[in-house]
């Protein structure tokens, strides 16, 4: 009923290595989101770029690859959106996706569990927030209507997925959860540390 498509393309500069491969408790962050996304989803794939042989080497070490695909992205370095496009044109079936960045290993089981439980296919976005010195933030994972992919890969490749949200904000929908790692942004050592020190 359900894939899931995780963004691992980026080339993680300001962090200094691949994220995918950051290690949380003796294994790779991919692995953390794989084993919480498998619960809930027949398909995943995952988006890669010049990282795909050494993230595809990890996963197979704890995965088998019959539900997995490891998908390169020949247009990585145009930005976030090219693989954005590139996740959704790979799609087998027409089912809803959960949408996953590869800067979110540390996102609770929880977090997934309530995003399915309330997931309608007359919603086009699903979306969960957490509410901070009270401002509602929109976060990650976003679950997207299968009508969505189409309205993505309509968009020109230098869009970024925030507009095309944006542009259908009237059918979107948030889901409040109490959990603040759903807005992490990971992109420096300092704050993957701090994560790990919090979580």
């Amino acid at each position: 009923m359900f894939n899931s498509i995780i963004l691992a393309a980026g080339r993680s500069s300001r962090m200094g290595s691949d994220k995918a491969l950051l290690e949380i408790n003796g294994k790779p962050a991919i692995i953390h989101i794989l084993r919480k996304l498998e619960k809930f989803t027949d398909n995943i794939y995952i988006v890669l770029g010049d990282n795909l042989d050494a993230v595809k080497q990890e996963v197979l070490k704890d995965f088998d690859p019959i539900n997995i695909s490891f998908i390169f992205n020949e247009l990585h370095k145009k930005g976030m959106f090219s693989s954005v496009q590139k996740g959704f044109s790979s799609l087998k079936n027409s089912d809803a996706v959960i949408f996953q960045l590869i800067d979110q290993p540390f996102i609770p089981l929880v977090a997934y569990k309530k995003l399915i439980e309330n997931y309608d296919p007359e919603i086009l976005i699903t979306q969960l927030s957490y509410t901070k010195n009270s401002i509602k933030h929109g976060g990650h994972p976003l679950l997207f209507a299968p009508d969505f992919k189409e309205i993505v890969l309509s968009y020109p490749l230098e869009s970024q997925l925030n507009e095309v949200i944006n542009d259908n904000n009237d059918n979107r929908k948030f889901i409040e959860i109490n959990h603040e790692a759903i807005l992490d942004n990971l992109n420096t050592k300092k704050e993957f540390l701090k994560r790990i020190r919090n979580k």
